[in-house]
């Protein structure tokens, strides 16, 4: 497993940049002068210089050069008063005193923000004691319940206006007795509206829970030069928020971003737990480097690929999956070169960034979530097989499309091979701060059983996040992680053991002989002993890293981030000695370990000049290590029963082992000029090498610009829409490095003459060869609207992959078997991408949102050298120029629905493997502060998928859709020709009974599908339901409830992952369950 170097790295922390504006403020002085005491962010450096400004437009400056939020309302400022400041090397308190001398306000920290507010409440004269009454009540965020500080509560038309304070509590005293309407505000939040009848006399306690806007332009995202407004981002960034993980009941980040974000393609593999999926982010941009996007957590670059194969489950485990959803705070993604480009190369398909969670100000809060439940099959194959393929029912004689009776005494008493499968989950974390440290501290463990008698998934993991200061301008954090999975997998797949190739096949199983059966005549199956089989998977995956943030003087920040992520699998299938099919038993092993070391110096310099013109300059440099070994092992023909070992077999071999490393190294320019803080122009490049690039071809340097421009911030723009909109364009390039070995020339050992060592030529080698390049041109815009009750975001772009890396063919001569990578190819992707929410219907205490999810893609391989490269002959999978990458290319009847034979067309275009529309709604109901239903749906169109399991059951006169059809060809080969009257030239290709005509690509299948992804019901109970708990939720879900498609197979997303994981088939792969939790979450 090797041993993990304790790397000390520091993770990026510097400070949140929010900027809050709201309409009217007034605070309670006690809450100020408790927070002003223990003032940090008024030490900030200002860096900030201004002529004749607006008091408004100053402050929004200062916000941006220092970085400190500033929660202000801009009715309660002067309209006349300028602001002269030069304060380029003063703290934000003294930029503060010259900025507001002059002024009637006054300003305190207010734990992460600074509040401006009046020295003297404003307001109409008090009013006799005995007309008034008075309004309070608590703030919180509607999905953690957080207090929310800063938001603003304003009486409607009484110029009456007051903020919340650190713990959320807000008070309106004074107020004349009768009817109120109250306006809660605050950025990021969709404004609510309230009416408040006030009694003579009484307070009336009116308790507030806000919605986050989907989209806010003063949410800060991070890129690879740190943290930046989302304003001034001009790709599209795609969010995934702490509330949306609590309610979308999951077991993995795969599940998570299932359905959640346009333009993320998520395919589920397999029913196995523990599975790994398919994640592509605008598509397929590579043929042989693969299209995984690069995964950062907590600023630390993590391996992205995937394990070996399991054997038996012919399955693989995603290391990213190792993330507990609970630790997770938000995930930001970013989809194509023009975002991608300055993380160089490896970059193209696109970047998923996880952030855990963090320490909070204060004292120690624990949080804990038990869940429970289980997992339970669904539908599988056609709809006209009321047995589910034999899995659903499996107890009694049988017969098969030839009259061949069958029995399987070995089948469960309950009458079926699936069953209820445990879910058991639980996690424990605390949260908080010690002086200058802050800590979160989590551990989890789970345990779920698959529906077969076999299968299942067992894990457990801790994790530690550090901040502290060490010095004023000095701010460290460290991040750790570490996670414990076993994986038992039952056979599946294509494979002679397999469970479902077995179960399926009735009468045609490899499992018969068994004893047992009711009637002597019956053909006695035993499939009982396909899971006699012990398939594991077992990994350790740690993670260590952190980031230093020193700021040396005013306006520089320097940061240097090390990551240090390992995984190590032991991957291993044992067929034991005396199996009924393998008699003397078999052993495999895969010994498989991925390291992954980053280093990465980031260096900004912010400064104002001009009136209205800010500058940062960012430069810096990243290293990459990438280590990779596996061995693969085998031993059989053991002498006796028992436990066997790779050295107790007759026969033992090493059939692979690899070890290889990868070097990357870049640095990286980028200047970025914002006007007024509304408009920003950015342009840079990234320059890398890589150790695996040819010896000749030197270095690649990837450009970028882009654009963004707040236009609601405009004059000219009208305020009735009360809203926020952001037109963006950008355009850039990043690439996708060779493998190892790919650019030099091999040799394959082989024994010679009697036993003596020898080698053949292998691969020619290429001095020449580089990387493959994306250039992408992205254009959109992002906009909220009506008190952040609308929001839209919408892109298009156009991706072109030239210098694609294809396999060539050397000449014969030159003695080289292998294929060669050259920078050959030309790929082309295109696609548009739009969100649209928006609060459809707010009454009184009900609430009903809906959500829209639209992705549509165009993908053509342009240019393969005029070839047509082979993915998976069986598969019937290839590449081809003026097709999507990749396709399916075979026999296709042209004449599918004619009462007449298959007229075939060769080498002809049959689908594409992945969908080029996605479409996922969703909706939410609220009701009060105590009921949330939500739910998620997705649609996935135009794929297709090779359905083997219709294929080959088929020809074995198994498929119970063509029962009725090969009776009817039986007949016409029998001399009734009239008996094919009403068959269509598809059915008679794809159930014949003449051994030439079969073909797989007569099961090309469309396989369009709708999803209920999720569904879940979460009720709040009461916090002073249980003393001592500060919050109790129960959440009731469910997924994969409901499914519609004309697909036949087991699944339309189900494939085998063994001999490919670039092409799709269906054969013989047990698709997911159906899945039902009950989650009890508590504070405390």
């Amino acid at each position: 497993m090797g041993s993990v170097l304790a790397v000390l790295v520091l993770l990026f922390t510097g400070p949140a940049v929010s900027a809050m504006a709201q309409e009217e403020s007034q605070i309670a002085r006690a809450t100020i002068a408790a927070q002003a005491s223990a003032s940090t962010l008024l030490t900030t450096p200002a860096n900030f210089e201004v002529d004749a400004m607006g008091l408004a437009e100053a402050l929004r400056l200062l916000q941006q050069t220092s970085g400190v939020s500033l929660i202000f309302s801009e009715s309660l400022l002067p309209d006349d008063h300028m602001v002269v400041c030069d304060c380029g090397d003063v703290s934000v308190e003294t930029a503060l005193d010259r900025i507001l001398a002059g002024t009637d306000l006054r300003y305190a920290e207010l734990r992460s923000h600074i509040v401006i507010e009046p020295r003297e409440a404003r307001g109409p004269a008090p009013l006799p004691e005995e007309v008034t009454g008075g309004i309070e009540g608590t703030i919180v965020d509607a999905q953690d319940s957080r207090p929310l500080a800063g938001v603003q509560v304003e009486v409607v038309g009484q110029n009456r206006a007051t903020l919340s304070g650190a713990d959320g509590r807000y008070t309106l005293a004074d107020l004349p007795a009768g009817p109120h309407q109250l306006r809660i505000q605050r950025l990021g939040y969709a404004t609510i509206t309230r009416s408040v009848t006030v009694a003579t006399g009484e307070i009336q306690v009116v308790d507030i829970r806000m919605d986050p806007t989907a989209l806010s332009l003063a949410e800060v995202v991070v890129t690879v030069t740190g943290q930046e407004l989302r304003r001034s981002v001009a790709n599209a960034v795609g969010t995934v928020g702490s509330a949306e993980v609590e309610r979308a009941a999951v077991t993995n980040v795969q599940d998570l971003l299932s359905g959640r974000m346009s333009g993320v393609t998520v395919l589920g593999n397999s029913g196995q737990a523990g599975a790994g999926g398919q994640i592509q982010l605008r598509g397929v941009n590579s043929l042989t480097q693969g299209n995984e996007p690069i995964i950062y957590v907590d600023g630390v670059r993590v391996f992205n690929g995937r394990t070996a194969t399991s054997v038996a489950g012919r399955q693989y485990l995603s290391p990213f999956n190792d993330i507990d959803p609970s630790d997770i705070e938000r995930i930001e993604v970013v989809k194509g070169p023009a975002a991608t480009t300055l993380y160089g190369t490896e970059a193209s398909g696109g970047v998923i960034q996880i952030f855990t969670k963090r320490g909070r100000e204060g004292p120690a809060e624990w949080s804990a979530e038990i869940t429970g439940g289980f997992n339970s099959m669904g539908a599988i194959g056609p709809s006209s097989d009321p047995t589910g393929l034999f899995l659903k029912d499996c107890q009694g004689v049988f017969e098969s499309g030839v009259g061949q009776r069958f029995e399987d005494p070995t089948c469960p008493s309950r009458g079926s091979w699936t069953g209820l499968g445990s879910i058991q989950r639980y996690a424990l974390s605390v949260r908080g701060s010690e002086g200058s440290v802050s800590y979160y501290v989590s551990g989890n463990m789970s345990r779920e059983r698959g529906v077969l008698p076999t299968g299942g998934n067992d894990d457990a993991g801790i994790r530690a996040n550090i901040d502290f200061q060490p010095a004023e301008r000095l701010n460290i954090s460290v991040n750790s992680s570490l996670v414990k999975r076993t994986v038992e997998w039952y056979p599946d797949g294509l494979s002679a053991n397999g469970t479902l190739l077995n179960i399926s096949r009735g009468a045609r199983s490899n499992f018969t002989g068994g004893t047992g059966c009711s009637e002597p005549d019956v053909l006695c199956l035993q499939n009982a002993e396909i899971f006699n089989t012990d398939s594991y998977t077992d990994t350790h995956h740690y993670i260590i890293g952190g980031t230093a943030t020193l700021r040396p003087f005013d306006g520089f920040t320097s940061r240097l981030a090390v990551g240090y992520d390992f995984t190590s699998a032991d991957i291993s299938t044992i067929i034991p000695f005396g199996h009924v099919r393998v008699s003397d038993g078999q052993y495999w092993q895969t010994l498989w370990e991925r390291a992954l070391l980053s280093v990465d110096l980031i260096n900004s310099y912010t400064f104002s000049f001009g009136d209205s013109f800010t500058s940062t300059t960012t430069f810096g440099g990243q290293l990459f290590d990438r280590r990779s070994q596996s061995t693969d092992l085998q031993a059989s023909d053991f002498g006796g029963p028992g436990t066997p070992t790779l050295t107790s077999g007759a026969l033992r071999s090493i059939s692979a082992a690899r070890d290889t490393r990868v070097i990357n190294a870049g640095f990286l320019l980028q200047e970025q000029i914002a006007w007024q803080d509304r408009v920003f122009l950015t342009a840079g490049v990234r320059v890398d090498g890589n150790s695996a690039f040819g010896t000749d071809f030197g270095l690649q340097a990837y450009p970028k610009t882009s654009l963004s421009w707040v236009v609601s911030e405009e004059s000219f723009w009208p305020e009735a829409l009360n809203s926020e909109v952001k037109l963006r364009g950008a355009f850039g390039e990043s690439g996708k490095a060779p493998g190892a070995f790919d650019a030099v020339r091999t040799w394959n050992p082989i024994a010679a003459e009697d036993g003596q060592a020898a080698f053949t030529p292998s691969q020619l080698g290429n001095p020449d060869l580089g990387p493959e390049r994306t250039r992408e041109l992205e254009v959109g815009f992002e906009a909220t609207a009506f008190d952040g009750r609308v929001d839209v975001d919408y892109s298009y772009y156009r991706q072109r992959t030239s210098d694609a890396l294809i396999p060539v063919n050397s000449p014969p001569s030159q003695g080289f078997s292998a294929a060669q990578l050259e920078n050959v190819g030309e790929i082309f992707n295109s696609g548009h991408e739009l969100m649209v929410g928006a609060t459809l219907l707010r009454r009184g205490d009900f609430e009903f949102a809906g959500r829209l999810r639209y992705t549509s893609m165009y993908n053509e391989a342009v240019d393969l050298g005029g070839q047509v490269i082979t993915i998976t002959t069986n598969a019937r999978t290839f590449v081809r120029e003026g097709n999507p990458v990749p396709s399916y290319i075979g026999r296709r009847v042209t004449n599918p629905d004619e009462f007449a034979d298959p007229i075939f067309e060769e080498d002809a275009y049959l689908g594409s493997p992945f969908p080029n529309r996605i479409i996922s709604p969703s909706a939410s109901v609220r009701y009060g502060d105590w009921l949330t239903v939500e739910a998620l749906g997705e649609f996935q169109r135009g794929a297709s998928l090779l359905n083997a399991v219709a294929h080959v059951n088929a020809w074995q006169s198994g498929w119970r859709p063509c029962f009725d059809v090969q009776d009817k060809l039986r007949a016409a080969r029998d001399g009734d020709a009239s008996a094919l009257n009403d068959v269509t030239a598809i059915e008679r290709a794809r159930c014949t009974i003449t051994g030439g005509n079969r073909d797989f690509s007569n099961w090309v299948e469309a396989s369009d599908f709708f999803k209920l992804r999720h569904i879940s019901a979460t009720v709040d109970l009461p916090s002073d339901l249980v003393p001592g708990l500060n919050r109790t939720s129960v959440m009731f879900a469910a997924r994969n409830l409901f499914r519609s498609t004309n697909y036949t197979g087991t699944d339309p997303e189900s494939a085998d992952q063994r001999e490919s994981t670039f092409s799709r088939r269906d054969y013989y792969v047990i698709p997911a369950p159906r899945t039902f939790t009950v989650t009890i979450r508590t504070r405390f």
